[in-house]
């Protein structure tokens, strides 16, 4: 609810700014400076219906026309027109000396137009339109005089009437855009009466609800302070204490893990609840993030053994067209587990940024590779990935800072449950490490790794996995082209795996999943539909 009230107010905030801006503008400009017709002609310049004598009586057009509601003669370029009303509610307009159906040519609409215009400028271009998005109501077929002048104005001319329809100008354009953000009318219709409308009233007073609802919490919590406490999150990085964060402490991440101790500990919030095991909220383990700092408790790390680590680039190379493989060596020798990951220190502009990076393989005591999945430029003037564009950018030889090890995704331990790993993308790299271990072990349980990519070309260490005999290797390709002459399965990897699992007894598998997050949040979603305890699950999501 919180987050959601954040992005609701800024949208909110943004429409009030908007609203004052467009106000002022108003208020600076006023009716006249808006409506487009500085240069419009205030009087009628015709000349006066007793100068005109049509050749077609009016009792003619009675006769023609014995259901009329009115038949009324006007003077149009000194010229008669009868304008005739009939029951349907449509107007029909005939020229009064011939009788005929009125017709509007170029040169009449440039006539009509100079007579309706006294500015400085002159005829520019004529175009004919069918209708015009300036003059709202109008979707008559009729003509639009640009005229060359500093307010660039256009004059709309009726084909059907010779009617000067509207003036429009650039002050008119500005005071139109104007109108649309006060009223949040991007229609252009002139109605306060629209979705939009309604559905801001609706966010405000969910806003103001939810708003109210969040002070309680705070001042529940005894939050409420108007010099707001550190998070423990941010206590930590600012003691410089081994602490993994890659969200920023938006709490989606869950690497910012501690342990609570002491009679008096705070309640889960949503993000503990959402993130950790029913296990590990009785345990005492919050996020760091969520929770601000109090005396009233203990807090334990969970990142121990945590260093700085000199690694130096020994080869990289290509594994697909999106992930690279690179490999490190360290002179001093680093512990750690399978499915752990490292802190990079990438250098940018001016400042240190960190990139986490799980290891790709078993523990190796001064040997670590990784798998960096390139992020190229999406569209011209986007920068490209500035971690994974350094990394795979480094020449043998080059030095790059690390802090690590971090991170508990790791085996289950003292069971002899089927090892079940869900994987796609770069998150191969610490479930590929993980299947190493696990089949290191002196008696390794039963494995199955459902892999999925959209390509066969993406198919990362495949001929590894299809040669390791007590690994069942099921690779699952989203996008099979019909030249890949691919015969295994297809679609989601999670839609595969769940097949598989149907049948199975739950409480004898462990399950790791690792992907990019649309995969995750599918595969997490169909394994709890799907029974499976929480307990029985890891995840790892820091942003491959």
């Amino acid at each position: 609810m919180q987050w959601l009230h954040r992005w609701v107010s800024l949208v909110l905030v943004i429409q009030v700014a908007l609203w004052l801006v467009s106000g002022l503008f108003f208020s600076l400009t006023g009716h006249h400076g808006m409506s487009g017709h500085q240069y419009m002609v205030s009087k009628n310049s015709e000349p006066p219906l007793k100068k005109i004598a049509p050749q077609i009586d009016v009792t003619e057009m009675h006769q023609r026309f014995p259901l009329a509601h009115s038949i009324e003669l006007v003077s149009v370029a000194g010229v008669g027109q009868y304008q005739v009303s009939l029951p349907d509610g449509r107007l029909l307009y005939f020229n009064a000396d011939t009788g005929e159906r009125w017709s509007t040519d170029q040169a009449l609409a440039t006539q009509l137009a100079l007579n309706s215009y006294n500015g400085p400028g002159q005829v520019e271009r004529v175009e004919r339109v069918k209708g015009s998005d300036e003059v709202n109501g109008w979707n008559a077929s009729g003509f639009r005089i640009d005229i060359e002048d500093d307010l660039n104005t256009r004059i709309y001319i009726d084909e059907a009437s010779s009617r000067v329809v509207e003036h429009r100008n650039t002050p008119w354009t500005i005071a139109d855009w104007a109108f649309r953000l006060h009223f949040m009318d991007y229609t252009g219709g002139r109605s306060f009466n629209h979705l939009l409308i309604w559905s801001a009233g609706l966010f405000a007073l969910w806003f103001s609800l939810s708003g109210l609802i969040l002070l309680g919490r705070n001042i529940t919590d005894g939050d409420f302070n108007p010099k707001r406490k550190k998070t423990w999150l941010e206590y930590f990085q600012q003691k410089g204490q081994p602490i993994a964060s890659n969200c920023g402490g938006g709490g989606t991440c869950g690497l910012c893990k501690v342990t609570l101790q002491g009679s008096n500990i705070p309640s889960p919030k949503a993000a503990d609840k959402a993130l950790l095991s029913a296990n590990e909220l009785e345990a005492g383990t919050r996020l760091s993030c969520q929770h601000r700092t109090s005396s009233n408790y203990d807090v334990k790390l969970h990142n121990v053994g945590v260093d700085d680590i000199a690694l130096t680039l020994d080869s990289k190379r290509q594994l697909t067209p999106s992930i690279m493989e690179l490999t490190f060596v360290s002179s001093d020798p680093v512990r750690y587990e399978a499915g752990q990951f490292m802190q990079f220190r990438i250098p940018h502009i001016n400042e240190i940024l960190s990139r986490h990076y799980s290891v790709a393989t078993r523990p190796h005591p001064t040997r670590f590779v990784f798998n960096i999945r390139l992020l190229p430029s999406p569209s011209e003037g986007v920068p490209p990935g500035v971690g994974s564009n350094y990394l795979c950018n480094l020449e043998a030889g080059a030095r790059v800072d690390a802090v690590g090890p971090f991170g508990d995704f790791q085996l289950a331990k003292q069971n002899s449950h089927t090892q079940v790993f869900i994987g796609g993308g770069a998150g191969i790299a610490p479930l590929r490490a993980l299947i190493q271990s696990e089949l290191a072990a002196d008696s390794p349980r039963r494995c199955i790794f459902f892999y999925g990519a959209r390509y066969q070309k993406e198919l990362c260490y495949r001929n590894e996995f299809e040669r390791e005999e007590r690994l069942t290797y099921i690779p699952v390709l989203s996008e099979s082209a019909k030249s890949d002459d691919w015969t295994g399965p297809t679609g989601f990897v999670h839609e595969t795996a769940m097949k598989w699992l149907a049948g199975k007894n739950k409480e004898t598998l462990d399950i790791y999943v690792c992907g990019p997050p649309p995969m995750l949040e599918a595969t997490l979603k169909s394994l709890a539909d799907f029974g499976i305890p929480r307990e029985r699950i890891k995840f790892d999501d820091f942003g491959i």
